[in-house]
């Protein structure tokens, strides 16, 4: 039986959101059921809960991360695929772009996007915290929306680098952080009201929905991740976009 088939039976019952863990194992098995549950309406989610804002934040990503044809590039934790999806079209069909995630469920959908664009695409189910490549094997690795669901930040980090080589470049999409504290109050209050309530819309339950709102406002501010990943030996340059409300993160590899 495999790990995730095993936290299925496990924990048939809704647990309860949290953001705290006793160890990198127990928050991956509730990542995992978290997105199984949600995953047949993950698109959906993602495109109502950022105000159709979320593609235009990956478009603008890829581009300031200079994905170009020829580019080798891994997108860890590729969910249903949209930030691998357009990675490829980016590279008009020179190179390769491979998606790595643990799910299985979030995999099936992004292989059925990826036939429906008739795109060439990669997919493996994998640990982000043990990716399955050689050193220096990428041009680019990019991660959407998902670092802050890492069983193990540093960790996670130290392995998308690991895999880059020197001069690559790490595109890291995330949930923002507004410096204006007006803008944050009320994002933050966006989150735990319209965002659970459209999450309990779309899938009828609302502890995974809990889960993500409290683990957006309990990531690191975007000074304490520029030091995060400069930890990792990367030069780290920091985007706001629309205002705080997503960030962007480019550390190259040094």
């Amino acid at each position: 039986m495999s790990g995730i088939a095993q936290a299925k039976t496990v924990l048939s019952s809704a647990p309860r959101a949290r953001v705290v863990f006793a160890s990198p194992q127990e928050k991956r098995t509730f990542v995992q059921q978290l997105f199984s549950r949600i995953a047949p309406r993950y698109d959906w989610f993602n495109r109502l809960a950022s105000c159709g804002f979320d593609q235009h934040w990956r478009k603008v990503a890829l581009a300031r991360g200079d994905v170009a044809p020829g580019h080798r590039v891994l997108d860890v934790c590729a969910g249903t695929g949209d930030l691998a999806i357009l990675c490829t079209r980016r590279q008009q069909g020179h190179g390769f772009v491979i998606g790595v995630d643990m799910n299985t469920d979030m995999l099936i959908r992004a292989q059925r996007k990826q036939r429906q664009r008739g795109l060439s695409i990669d997919w493996l189910q994998a640990d982000a915290l043990a990716l399955p490549f050689a050193d220096e094997s990428f041009d680019r690795v990019t991660i959407g929306f998902s670092t802050r669901n890492l069983a193990d930040l540093t960790a996670g980090i130290q392995e998308m680098v690991r895999v880059l080589h020197r001069g690559g470049r790490l595109i890291i999409l995330e949930t923002g952080h507004p410096a204006n504290p007006v803008l944050r109050w009320g994002y933050y209050l966006f989150l735990s009201t319209v965002v659970r309530l459209v999450g309990v819309v779309l899938t009828g339950r609302l502890w995974p929905f809990t889960y993500l709102a409290k683990s957006v406002q309990a990531f690191l501010t975007p000074q304490q991740f520029v030091q995060r990943l400069q930890s990792a030996q990367t030069a780290v340059e920091y985007f706001p976009l629309s205002g705080g409300l997503a960030s962007l993160y480019l550390a190259t590899k040094s």
